[in-house]
């Protein structure tokens, strides 16, 4: 029997326990803070996007008078001023610089009054 305390083997158990379990605890909790900005950036410009040109199809409901689905081009909204880009009309992808969001698709709805958009990804 050791009245002195605990052996250096049980002290050396401990901590590689401890080690192991803060180990496993920090790198779990690493993963949940890990944030790509750029795409979440890219949503909130989608998000954006789609809202703009649904307030564009309710002000112009000249666009329906062929039926209730119109398909413009982001290019073709920021022309309109109904987006926001810059002063040449390009809306700019937060993702990658060089890209552009211009070729995308929406889809602007027109039912019972109600105005929708969605960008055709």
């Amino acid at each position: 029997m050791n009245n002195r305390g605990y052996t250096g083997v049980e002290l050396l158990v401990v901590i590689g326990l401890f080690s192991i379990g803060y180990f496993l605890v920090a790198n779990k909790l690493s993963y949940n803070f890990d944030v790509n900005y750029e795409e979440d950036l890219y949503e909130l410009k989608i998000n954006s996007i789609e809202t703009q040109a649904a307030l564009y199809g309710e002000t112009n409901q000249a666009l329906f008078s062929e039926g209730n689905e119109v398909y413009m081009t982001v290019e073709d909204l920021a022309y309109a001023n109904a987006i926001i880009s810059n002063s040449e009309g390009v809306v700019k992808d937060p993702r990658d610089e060089n890209k552009t969001l211009n070729d995308l698709k929406v889809k602007i709805i027109s039912d019972n009054d109600k105005v929708t958009a969605k960008v055709l990804v």
